[in-house]
Protein backbone atom coordinates (compact mmCIF):
# COMPACT_ATOMS: atom_id res chain seq x y z
CA UNK A 1 0.00 0.00 0.00
CA UNK A 2 1.33 3.40 -0.97
CA UNK A 3 1.15 6.38 1.38
CA UNK A 4 1.30 10.11 0.81
CA UNK A 5 2.97 12.23 3.49
CA UNK A 6 1.96 15.70 4.71
CA UNK A 7 3.70 17.86 7.29
CA UNK A 8 1.84 19.37 10.24
CA UNK A 9 2.22 23.17 10.32
CA UNK A 10 1.84 25.56 13.25
CA UNK A 11 -1.73 26.22 12.08
CA UNK A 12 -2.56 22.53 12.63
CA UNK A 13 -0.76 22.13 15.97
CA UNK A 14 -2.74 20.81 18.95
CA UNK A 15 -5.68 19.89 16.76
CA UNK A 16 -7.15 16.39 16.88
CA UNK A 17 -6.08 14.05 14.11
CA UNK A 18 -9.65 13.16 13.15
CA UNK A 19 -10.65 16.84 12.91
CA UNK A 20 -7.66 17.67 10.74
CA UNK A 21 -8.42 14.84 8.31
CA UNK A 22 -12.09 15.79 8.33
CA UNK A 23 -11.17 19.26 7.08
CA UNK A 24 -8.36 18.08 4.79
CA UNK A 25 -10.41 15.37 3.06
CA UNK A 26 -14.07 16.34 3.63
CA UNK A 27 -15.07 13.80 0.95
CA UNK A 28 -14.52 11.00 3.49
CA UNK A 29 -17.62 9.97 5.42
CA UNK A 30 -17.29 9.83 9.20
CA UNK A 31 -17.41 6.04 9.16
CA UNK A 32 -14.68 5.90 6.49
CA UNK A 33 -12.55 8.35 8.47
CA UNK A 34 -12.77 6.50 11.78
CA UNK A 35 -12.20 3.13 10.11
CA UNK A 36 -9.11 4.47 8.33
CA UNK A 37 -7.62 5.78 11.58
CA UNK A 38 -8.39 2.54 13.46
CA UNK A 39 -6.89 0.36 10.74
CA UNK A 40 -3.74 2.47 10.45
CA UNK A 41 -4.12 3.68 6.88
CA UNK A 42 -3.97 7.16 8.37
CA UNK A 43 -0.90 7.45 10.62
CA UNK A 44 1.26 10.01 12.39
CA UNK A 45 5.02 9.57 12.10
CA UNK A 46 4.33 6.07 10.75
CA UNK A 47 2.52 5.07 13.94
CA UNK A 48 -1.13 4.27 14.58
CA UNK A 49 -2.84 7.02 16.56
CA UNK A 50 -6.32 7.46 17.94
CA UNK A 51 -8.65 10.03 16.42
CA UNK A 52 -8.38 12.28 19.47
CA UNK A 53 -4.58 12.38 19.24
CA UNK A 54 -3.38 16.00 19.08
CA UNK A 55 -0.65 16.56 16.52
CA UNK A 56 2.42 18.75 16.83
CA UNK A 57 4.04 21.05 14.28
CA UNK A 58 6.71 19.21 12.30
CA UNK A 59 5.11 15.79 12.61
CA UNK A 60 4.26 13.88 9.44
CA UNK A 61 0.82 12.49 8.67
CA UNK A 62 0.75 9.50 6.30
CA UNK A 63 -2.45 8.90 4.32
CA UNK A 64 -3.11 5.94 2.04
CA UNK A 65 -3.07 7.18 -1.54
CA UNK A 66 -6.47 5.68 -2.38
CA UNK A 67 -8.04 7.79 0.39
CA UNK A 68 -6.39 10.97 -0.85
CA UNK A 69 -7.54 10.15 -4.38
CA UNK A 70 -11.10 10.94 -3.28
CA UNK A 71 -10.00 14.50 -2.64
CA UNK A 72 -8.30 14.70 -6.03
CA UNK A 73 -11.25 13.20 -7.91
CA UNK A 74 -13.78 15.60 -6.39
CA UNK A 75 -11.60 18.70 -6.68
CA UNK A 76 -11.48 21.12 -9.62
CA UNK A 77 -8.64 20.32 -11.98
CA UNK A 78 -6.72 23.40 -10.82
CA UNK A 79 -6.77 22.54 -7.10
CA UNK A 80 -3.16 21.31 -6.92
CA UNK A 81 -1.90 24.25 -8.93
CA UNK A 82 -0.91 27.39 -6.98
CA UNK A 83 -4.25 29.23 -6.78
CA UNK A 84 -4.91 32.14 -9.07
CA UNK A 85 -7.52 34.81 -8.40
CA UNK A 86 -10.51 34.16 -10.67
CA UNK A 87 -11.47 37.05 -12.94
CA UNK A 88 -14.62 37.78 -10.92
CA UNK A 89 -12.79 38.02 -7.59
CA UNK A 90 -10.74 41.21 -7.25
CA UNK A 91 -7.58 41.31 -5.11
CA UNK A 92 -7.64 43.02 -1.74
CA UNK A 93 -7.54 46.79 -2.15
CA UNK A 94 -4.26 47.74 -0.48
CA UNK A 95 -5.82 51.01 0.69
CA UNK A 96 -8.38 49.02 2.68
CA UNK A 97 -5.71 47.29 4.81
CA UNK A 98 -5.60 48.92 8.24
CA UNK A 99 -3.16 46.44 9.82
CA UNK A 100 -1.76 43.09 8.77
CA UNK A 101 0.60 40.58 10.37
CA UNK A 102 1.10 36.81 10.30
CA UNK A 103 -1.85 36.22 12.62
CA UNK A 104 -4.57 38.80 11.95
CA UNK A 105 -5.78 41.05 9.15
CA UNK A 106 -7.79 44.24 9.82
CA UNK A 107 -9.63 45.76 6.86
CA UNK A 108 -11.84 48.75 6.12
CA UNK A 109 -14.90 47.06 4.60
CA UNK A 110 -16.56 48.89 1.76
CA UNK A 111 -20.24 49.80 1.63
CA UNK A 112 -22.61 47.23 0.07
CA UNK A 113 -20.05 44.42 0.17
CA UNK A 114 -21.22 41.28 1.97
CA UNK A 115 -18.79 39.68 4.39
CA UNK A 116 -20.02 36.13 3.73
CA UNK A 117 -21.00 34.55 0.43
CA UNK A 118 -24.65 33.67 -0.15
CA UNK A 119 -27.05 33.04 -3.02
CA UNK A 120 -27.71 36.77 -3.22
CA UNK A 121 -24.11 37.79 -2.63
CA UNK A 122 -21.84 35.77 -4.87
CA UNK A 123 -18.94 38.15 -4.30
CA UNK A 124 -17.96 38.44 -0.65
CA UNK A 125 -15.14 39.93 1.35
CA UNK A 126 -14.48 36.50 2.86
CA UNK A 127 -13.88 35.05 -0.61
CA UNK A 128 -11.56 37.93 -1.55
CA UNK A 129 -9.52 37.39 1.63
CA UNK A 130 -9.52 33.62 1.14
CA UNK A 131 -7.94 33.86 -2.32
CA UNK A 132 -5.44 36.41 -1.05
CA UNK A 133 -4.46 34.09 1.81
CA UNK A 134 -4.07 31.10 -0.52
CA UNK A 135 -1.78 33.05 -2.81
CA UNK A 136 0.36 34.32 0.05
CA UNK A 137 0.62 30.78 1.47
CA UNK A 138 0.88 28.86 -1.80
CA UNK A 139 4.34 27.47 -0.96
CA UNK A 140 3.96 23.87 0.19
CA UNK A 141 5.77 24.41 3.51
CA UNK A 142 3.33 27.19 4.43
CA UNK A 143 0.14 25.27 3.65
CA UNK A 144 -2.03 24.11 6.52
CA UNK A 145 -3.94 20.84 6.34
CA UNK A 146 -6.91 22.19 8.25
CA UNK A 147 -6.76 25.97 8.74
CA UNK A 148 -8.67 28.41 6.56
CA UNK A 149 -8.87 32.16 6.97
CA UNK A 150 -12.23 33.69 7.83
CA UNK A 151 -13.96 36.69 9.47
CA UNK A 152 -13.78 36.71 13.27
CA UNK A 153 -16.84 38.91 13.82
CA UNK A 154 -19.72 40.29 11.77
CA UNK A 155 -20.53 43.42 9.84
CA UNK A 156 -23.72 43.90 7.86
CA UNK A 157 -23.49 44.37 4.12
CA UNK A 158 -24.29 48.09 4.30
CA UNK A 159 -22.08 48.80 7.31
CA UNK A 160 -18.60 50.05 6.50
CA UNK A 161 -15.45 49.94 8.54
CA UNK A 162 -13.20 47.79 10.68
CA UNK A 163 -13.40 44.02 10.42
CA UNK A 164 -10.87 41.37 11.45
CA UNK A 165 -9.92 38.18 9.59
CA UNK A 166 -7.79 35.32 10.88
CA UNK A 167 -4.42 34.67 9.30
CA UNK A 168 -3.34 31.89 11.67
CA UNK A 169 -4.90 29.41 14.05
CA UNK A 170 -3.42 31.16 17.09
CA UNK A 171 -4.75 34.51 15.87
CA UNK A 172 -8.23 33.07 15.37
CA UNK A 173 -8.23 31.38 18.78
CA UNK A 174 -7.06 34.50 20.63
CA UNK A 175 -9.53 36.88 18.96
CA UNK A 176 -12.45 34.47 19.42
CA UNK A 177 -11.53 34.09 23.09
CA UNK A 178 -11.50 37.82 23.86
CA UNK A 179 -14.80 38.28 22.01
CA UNK A 180 -16.35 35.57 24.19
CA UNK A 181 -14.86 37.07 27.35
CA UNK A 182 -16.00 40.63 26.43
CA UNK A 183 -12.42 41.93 26.48
CA UNK A 184 -12.78 44.00 23.34
CA UNK A 185 -14.62 47.33 22.98
CA UNK A 186 -16.37 47.91 19.64
CA UNK A 187 -17.10 51.51 18.69
CA UNK A 188 -19.22 52.66 15.75
CA UNK A 189 -20.11 56.00 14.19
CA UNK A 190 -23.54 56.67 12.72
CA UNK A 191 -25.71 59.53 11.50
CA UNK A 192 -29.09 59.47 13.25
CA UNK A 193 -32.30 61.33 12.57
CA UNK A 194 -33.06 63.88 15.30
CA UNK A 195 -30.93 65.37 18.05
CA UNK A 196 -29.56 63.08 20.73
CA UNK A 197 -29.15 65.67 23.47
CA UNK A 198 -27.02 63.73 25.96
CA UNK A 199 -25.16 60.43 26.42
CA UNK A 200 -27.48 57.49 26.95
CA UNK A 201 -27.31 53.83 27.89
CA UNK A 202 -29.83 51.53 26.22
CA UNK A 203 -30.53 48.14 27.76
CA UNK A 204 -33.25 45.95 26.31
CA UNK A 205 -33.94 42.65 24.58
CA UNK A 206 -33.76 41.93 20.85
CA UNK A 207 -35.42 39.14 18.91
CA UNK A 208 -35.85 38.36 15.24
CA UNK A 209 -39.05 39.52 13.61
CA UNK A 210 -41.34 36.96 12.01
CA UNK A 211 -41.94 39.43 9.20
CA UNK A 212 -39.62 39.88 6.26
CA UNK A 213 -39.09 43.37 4.86
CA UNK A 214 -37.29 44.09 1.62
CA UNK A 215 -36.05 40.52 1.44
CA UNK A 216 -34.43 40.29 4.89
CA UNK A 217 -35.42 39.87 8.52
CA UNK A 218 -35.54 42.85 10.82
CA UNK A 219 -35.50 42.55 14.61
CA UNK A 220 -37.84 43.67 17.38
CA UNK A 221 -36.76 45.52 20.53
CA UNK A 222 -38.51 45.31 23.89
CA UNK A 223 -37.67 46.46 27.41
CA UNK A 224 -39.84 43.76 28.99
CA UNK A 225 -39.04 40.11 29.57
CA UNK A 226 -39.87 38.14 26.46
CA UNK A 227 -41.23 34.61 26.36
CA UNK A 228 -39.35 33.98 23.15
CA UNK A 229 -36.22 31.84 23.40
CA UNK A 230 -34.76 33.99 20.63
CA UNK A 231 -34.87 37.18 22.71
CA UNK A 232 -31.36 38.21 23.79
CA UNK A 233 -30.02 40.94 26.05
CA UNK A 234 -28.71 44.06 24.33
CA UNK A 235 -26.57 46.83 25.83
CA UNK A 236 -25.56 49.95 23.90
CA UNK A 237 -23.93 53.20 25.00
CA UNK A 238 -24.57 56.30 22.88
CA UNK A 239 -22.62 59.55 22.83
CA UNK A 240 -23.57 62.54 20.66
CA UNK A 241 -20.52 63.89 18.82
CA UNK A 242 -21.87 66.68 16.62
CA UNK A 243 -25.14 68.10 15.28
CA UNK A 244 -26.18 69.19 11.82
CA UNK A 245 -29.01 69.51 9.32
CA UNK A 246 -29.65 67.66 6.09
CA UNK A 247 -32.40 68.95 3.79
CA UNK A 248 -33.92 70.78 6.74
CA UNK A 249 -33.90 67.82 9.13
CA UNK A 250 -31.93 67.66 12.38
CA UNK A 251 -29.28 64.94 12.41
CA UNK A 252 -26.71 63.76 14.95
CA UNK A 253 -23.31 62.23 14.41
CA UNK A 254 -23.23 59.74 17.28
CA UNK A 255 -20.70 57.34 18.72
CA UNK A 256 -22.03 53.92 19.68
CA UNK A 257 -20.27 51.43 21.96
CA UNK A 258 -21.88 48.02 21.82
CA UNK A 259 -21.39 45.60 24.70
CA UNK A 260 -23.35 42.86 22.96
CA UNK A 261 -23.26 41.83 19.33
CA UNK A 262 -26.89 41.39 18.33
CA UNK A 263 -28.22 41.44 14.78
CA UNK A 264 -28.98 45.05 13.73
CA UNK A 265 -28.32 46.13 17.33
CA UNK A 266 -27.50 49.77 16.56
CA UNK A 267 -30.10 50.13 13.83
CA UNK A 268 -32.95 48.60 15.84
CA UNK A 269 -32.25 50.17 19.23
CA UNK A 270 -31.71 53.62 17.72
CA UNK A 271 -35.13 53.43 16.09
CA UNK A 272 -36.70 52.09 19.28
CA UNK A 273 -35.44 55.11 21.24
CA UNK A 274 -36.59 57.60 18.62
CA UNK A 275 -33.33 58.19 16.75
CA UNK A 276 -33.29 55.87 13.72
CA UNK A 277 -30.28 55.91 11.46
CA UNK A 278 -30.97 58.59 8.89
CA UNK A 279 -32.09 56.88 5.68
CA UNK A 280 -32.60 53.44 7.26
CA UNK A 281 -36.02 52.78 5.79
CA UNK A 282 -36.26 49.31 7.37
CA UNK A 283 -36.24 50.95 10.81
CA UNK A 284 -38.31 54.07 10.19
CA UNK A 285 -35.37 56.27 9.22
CA UNK A 286 -37.00 57.36 5.94
CA UNK A 287 -35.09 57.64 2.70
CA UNK A 288 -32.36 60.06 1.74
CA UNK A 289 -31.08 61.37 -1.55
CA UNK A 290 -27.61 59.87 -1.27
CA UNK A 291 -25.33 57.15 -2.62
CA UNK A 292 -26.03 55.07 0.50
CA UNK A 293 -29.15 53.96 2.32
CA UNK A 294 -27.66 55.04 5.68
CA UNK A 295 -24.32 55.80 7.31
CA UNK A 296 -23.03 53.31 9.89
CA UNK A 297 -19.28 52.77 10.30
CA UNK A 298 -17.26 50.41 12.51
CA UNK A 299 -14.76 52.91 13.87
CA UNK A 300 -12.49 51.11 16.32
CA UNK A 301 -11.61 47.96 18.23
CA UNK A 302 -9.96 48.45 21.62
CA UNK A 303 -8.53 45.62 23.71
CA UNK A 304 -8.99 45.78 27.47
CA UNK A 305 -5.79 43.79 28.06
CA UNK A 306 -2.37 44.04 26.40
CA UNK A 307 -2.78 42.18 23.10
CA UNK A 308 -0.29 39.72 21.61
CA UNK A 309 1.11 39.67 18.05
CA UNK A 310 2.54 43.22 18.45
CA UNK A 311 -0.95 44.69 18.08
CA UNK A 312 -1.67 48.22 19.34
CA UNK A 313 -4.08 48.61 22.24
CA UNK A 314 -6.59 50.31 19.94
CA UNK A 315 -7.10 49.96 16.19
CA UNK A 316 -8.89 52.83 14.43
CA UNK A 317 -10.50 52.89 11.01
CA UNK A 318 -11.46 56.35 9.79
CA UNK A 319 -14.65 56.78 7.74
CA UNK A 320 -14.20 56.86 3.98
CA UNK A 321 -14.62 59.88 1.72
CA UNK A 322 -18.31 59.17 1.01
CA UNK A 323 -19.10 59.19 4.72
CA UNK A 324 -17.14 62.42 5.25
CA UNK A 325 -18.80 64.04 2.23
CA UNK A 326 -22.23 63.29 3.68
CA UNK A 327 -21.17 64.84 6.98
CA UNK A 328 -20.04 67.93 5.12
CA UNK A 329 -23.42 68.18 3.39
CA UNK A 330 -24.99 67.91 6.84
CA UNK A 331 -22.80 70.79 8.07
CA UNK A 332 -20.89 68.42 10.38
CA UNK A 333 -17.12 68.38 10.68
CA UNK A 334 -15.64 65.07 11.77
CA UNK A 335 -13.64 65.72 14.98
CA UNK A 336 -9.98 64.72 15.02
CA UNK A 337 -10.54 62.79 18.26
CA UNK A 338 -13.61 60.80 19.24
Amino acid sequence: MNFLEFEVTKNDENRRLDKIIRKFIPELSLSELFKAIRSGIIKVDNKKRKGEYKVLAGQKIQIADFLYSKKIESAPSHQNIPPQIPPNIPPIDEKSIILRNDDLLFLNKKYDLAVQESEKNRLSLAKIVEYDYENVHKSEHLKSLSFKTGPLHRLDKKTTGLICFSQSLSGAQWFSKIIKEHKIVKTYLAVTLGKIEAPQKWQEKIQKSSETKNGFHTVNVTVTESDSKDAKDSLTEVFPVAYGKYEGKDVTLAKFIIHTGRTHQIRATSAFHGYPLFGDDAYRGGKINSSRDFYLHAYSLEFTETPPFNLPQKIICLPDSDFVEFLNKSLIKLPSEL
